[in-house]
């Protein structure tokens, strides 16, 4: 990557890229710092087993022969404020105390105004269908990853940004979320995790006082709203779209390369060198995804799409 390696401790987002992928982070020990200067995130594992889009620059345009393009979230002009935090996220799967949250530095990181030593944030390629027809390509238009976490439990979670800003995947969009939506994801995602059901995890959410124009209802009427961020975290942010995108594209090794990527890292019960893998990863996915369909309705939730936005693992 062109420009200067990384410090240590977080910096402004914007700043110059590293040139090598840094090591790989490890769990903190007991005792989880408060400061994220002790703390860091690793984007190796996501880095090395895929070509990158070769283009660096931002802005909106038609994405081949990658699954990532690397791009630094766009911070909030205005002030933000720390709307709410997960407790249990922040000491139970990112190793950090709960003081964390009165820090600047936290506060500037979940917002997308400073990365974290080892990251180097991406915006994911991939497609899918809306209403019923192929869409082409979607991918993260308002979302940022920013990096792999493993903790002293030995689980790699993926930290990924929603609402951070434009990618070359944001269409006509402006790369934001309000602060009504994610108020809502925020709060069903760890619902959801509390009932029982698989989900991704919110770690945190800040509003800022930056306009962001929305017509709720989709009758013409635009009104004014707050811009927000969740920083929200998943073992895996690839889905179903993720590999649909390189099959209609013809990029068939690349999508060879990424289901055996998904199979070793997130499947193991499929042997590697089974002649079958991909049926039975096709199997299983089927199978988890109509367990987690049902354990929905269970509890009375109603999804209404169904897309292939879905994640292989709930």
């Amino acid at each position: 990557w062109p420009g200067a390696v990384w410090p240590r401790c977080a910096r402004s987002a914007g700043s110059a890229q590293p040139r090598t992928p840094p090591a790989r982070a490890g769990a903190v020990p007991a005792g989880a710092p408060a400061e994220l200067c002790a703390w860091a995130l690793s984007s190796d594992s996501l880095l090395d087993p895929f070509p990158i889009d070769v283009i660096q620059e931002n802005y909106v345009r038609n994405v081949r022969n990658c699954i990532f393009s690397v791009v630094y979230p766009t911070p909030f002009k205005s002030r933000v404020h720390l709307v709410a935090v997960s407790k249990d996220v922040l000491e139970n799967i990112l190793d950090l105390d709960i003081s964390v949250k009165g820090s600047s530095d936290f506060l500037e990181f979940i917002s997308g105004g400073k990365v974290i030593f080892g990251s180097v944030p991406l915006a994911h390629r991939y497609g899918g269908h809306q209403f019923g027809s192929w869409a082409g390509q979607l991918g993260d238009g308002r979302a940022h990853l920013i990096g792999v976490y493993t903790n002293r439990h030995g689980e790699r979670w993926e930290l990924q940004l929603k609402g951070s800003g434009k990618t070359p995947y944001s269409r006509n969009g402006d790369g934001r979320a309000v602060l009504r939506s994610s108020v809502r994801e925020f709060l069903c995602s760890e619902a959801m995790h509390y009932l029982g059901i698989p989900t991704s995890r919110a770690a945190s959410l800040v509003v800022s006082d930056d306009d962001v124009w929305r017509d709720q209802f989709y009758n013409g009427n635009i009104k004014k709203e707050r811009g927000a961020i969740v920083l929200r975290l998943a073992k895996s942010w690839f889905r179903i779209g993720s590999l649909e995108i390189l099959a209609h594209s013809g990029e068939l090794d690349l999508l060879r390369r990424l289901l055996d990527f998904i199979i070793q890292e997130h499947f193991p019960s499929i042997a590697m060198n089974d002649s079958n893998r991909y049926l039975e990863f096709f199997s299983t996915v089927v199978s988890e995804t109509t367990n987690l369909i049902a354990l929905w309705v269970s509890v009375g939730f109603a999804h209404g799409k169904l897309p292939d936005g879905i994640g292989f693992r709930g």
